[in-house]
């Protein structure tokens, strides 16, 4: 069998050192995956870009290399790192112009463009953005065409240049319908009423604004943008100087903003609802929006959504007479004001900070490179350690093999004990009911003119027939896997005690414990167990004259237990002990599964059974 083995394990381990190393692939896949992760959990895009990067640094792929450091430059901007992002864009494009990819280069030229925009260097943003629009016309790309028109719009707007950036949005516009990304076209178009409303044209934002809704509202799943569309065109209406338009599309974009439980937007709507209703003199509805806002932007941090609000409200009590709530708020804003230009500061030293570590970038990606070299004399070592690892594996298939067959054949095993059990009790139950039910049905055949004859036999026919039914009913019930719970067992026995009883006219109250209900039964305990209970319950029933009868059930810590008393008139156990089959019929069962059984008997008495067994 070692001789068979060792081959194998052998072109195992061969294979595996073929495929140890992923794919370039797959790496392409990882950076871009990584990418796309930036947005939503940086720290683990962080893990994922830095992985590919060491990967592909190792085995000279540029291409995953170049993918990596764009990855890491998107992460480094949704840190806030915006000085670090732009080192590790640089070294991506450096890398993707050494490749001629212009697609790729356009790309990370858009990433810069975003980053620089970001920090307000319109200008410097405006140069890279140029350089993608001209290598996407040059590669004929439609969908980084569009990008780079959007990204230019937004840039012109910013430099002042507004006719430029509305032909610019509107261009984008029409790109990413054509490209069937109504999203985005619907984005870029509020971006076009923003500029429009700059310009003092809020009919042609209005306008831009009304298409847009129509083509949100047939999109799935749109709230949020729906929102900001009402929002934009509360805005416009608002400077129009029609407030109550204004106020009803604000109030629509608050409940959208609700529903979708953000409530950093739920702050800023409910300020700008606030704001109209002061302007149309509904005071006591925009206190109330108002307050909340204040509230709201409170919980979650927002200083600047708190000074804002608490500027309306001053300017509202003022307006309404209320000077000493103006004062007070007069005084809240002041403080909020302050805080906002501490931050300020802060955010000025954390940028300071950031800008003296990304200068380090550059050492800590040349100290990167050298690693690689340490990393690919470790790996050797790690390629023995899978060579044992799979060895191991390997053996541990084998030993689960062996250890299967086990298991299959001693559930075989059982399966056959259950068949032979099944086989005794159907001859034991059933072969010498059967008999009787053919030696009665004869006799009423020789005797059929003997009418009182036919009619007992007949009688005793129909009780044999019902007691085969009981019989199968029980070998049934006790093979049927879904019964193999405590529960279930109490349950029948509870059943069967009550038929039995009720039919007696006698009074019994029946105890169960709830502790274990879920555990299981062997089926050949169960069915013992059963026809124990069943045994007793018959015999008091027969003999015992009862007017009561207790019983008690339950299983606790795999011990099953039952218990039966009655007060009726008891037996000498020494008389009956050995002469009775049910007796001895109980105490058989009960040796069969190790179970403990005592029986309490005295003439005049009662008796009382006791019963318990180890459920394994």
């Amino acid at each position: 069998m070692y001789k068979v083995l060792l081959p194998i394990v052998f072109f195992v381990c061969l294979a595996l050192n073929s495929f140890s190393q992923e794919p370039d692939s797959v790496l392409l896949n990882k950076a871009r995956s990584a990418f796309e992760l930036a947005s939503v959990n940086s720290d683990s895009a962080f893990q994922i870009a830095n992985y590919v990067l060491k990967q592909s640094e190792k085995r000279g792929f540029t291409n995953g290399t170049a993918n990596s450091y764009n990855a890491l430059g998107w992460v480094f901007m949704h840190q806030g790192k915006m000085d670090s992002s732009l080192v590790f864009f640089q070294e991506a494009k450096k890398l993707f112009q050494s490749t001629s990819s212009d697609f790729d280069v356009a790309r990370v030229n858009i990433n810069m463009s975003e980053v620089l925009t970001k920090q307000s260097r319109f200008a410097d943003a405006l140069d890279f953005a140029l350089e993608a629009e001209a290598l996407a016309k040059k590669i004929g790309d439609q969908p980084l065409q569009t990008d780079t028109k959007r990204l230019l719009g937004i840039l012109y707007r910013e430099l002042g240049d507004l006719e430029k950036s509305v032909s610019y949005f509107n261009q984008a516009i029409v790109g990413f319908e054509k490209l069937g990304d109504m999203r985005r076209s619907v984005n870029t178009a509020i971006s076009l009423s923003i500029l429009l409303r700059k310009m003092n044209l809020a009919d042609s934002s209005l306008t831009v604004l009304q298409k847009c809704l129509s083509l949100a509202q047939t999109q799935p799943n749109n709230a949020y943008q729906l929102a900001m569309i009402r929002e934009h065109l509360g805005d416009s209406h608002y400077q129009k100087g029609d407030f109550h338009s204004a106020l009803g599309e604000y109030v629509a974009a608050y409940r959208l903003f609700e529903q979708l439980g953000n409530m950093a937007d739920v702050a800023y709507e409910a300020i700008v609802v606030g704001k109209t209703q002061v302007a149309l003199g509904e005071f006591a509805e925009a206190d109330h929006y108002l307050s909340k806002a204040f509230a709201v932007s409170d919980s979650l941090g927002f200083t600047n959504y708190q000074y804002d609000a608490s500027v309306e409200l001053a300017s509202l009590y003022q307006k309404t007479g209320q000077w000493e709530k103006a004062t007070k708020q007069l005084g809240i804003s002041l403080q909020l004001k302050d805080s906002i230009a501490n931050q300020m500061q802060l955010q000025k030293m954390a940028e300071l900070k950031e800008k003296f570590e990304s200068e380090k970038q550059q050492q800590e990606i040349a100290l990167l490179k050298s690693n690689i070299d340490l990393e690919s004399s470790k790996s050797r070592r790690r390629m023995q350690l899978q060579y044992f690892v799979v060895a191991v594996f390997l053996l541990g298939i084998i030993l689960a093999y062996l250890i299967f067959n086990r298991y299959q054949l001693s559930q075989k095993l059982k399966e056959q004990e259950l068949r032979n059990q099944i086989s005794s009790d159907l001859h034991d139950d059933l072969g010498s009911t059967l008999s009787s039910i053919d030696i009665n049905s004869r006799i009423a055949l020789l005797k059929i003119d003997d009418g009182n004859l036919v009619a007992t036999q007949l009688q005793k026919i129909q009780e044999n027939s019902k007691s085969i039914l009981d019989s199968l009913s029980n070998i049934v019930w006790s093979i049927n896997p879904s019964n193999d719970s405590v529960q279930k067992v109490i349950l029948k026995m509870k059943d069967f005690a009550s038929e039995v009883f009720d039919s007696q006219e006698m009074l019994f109250r029946f105890k169960s414990e709830e502790e274990d209900f879920e555990s299981k039964i062997n089926p050949m305990i169960r069915k013992n167990i059963y026809l124990i209970f069943k045994e007793a319950v018959n015999n008091c029933a027969k003999y015992s004259l009862a007017q009561n009868v207790e019983i008690e059930v339950g299983c606790k810590n795999q011990w099953f237990h039952l218990s039966i008393k009655d007060d009726g008139k008891g037996f000498d156990i020494h008389e009956s002990g050995e002469k009775g089959n049910g007796l001895r019929n109980m105490r058989l069962r009960a040796e069969q599964i190790y179970g403990n059984l005592t029986i309490n008997s005295q003439k005049g008495e009662g008796t009382s059974i006791h019963f318990k067994v180890h459920i394994p």
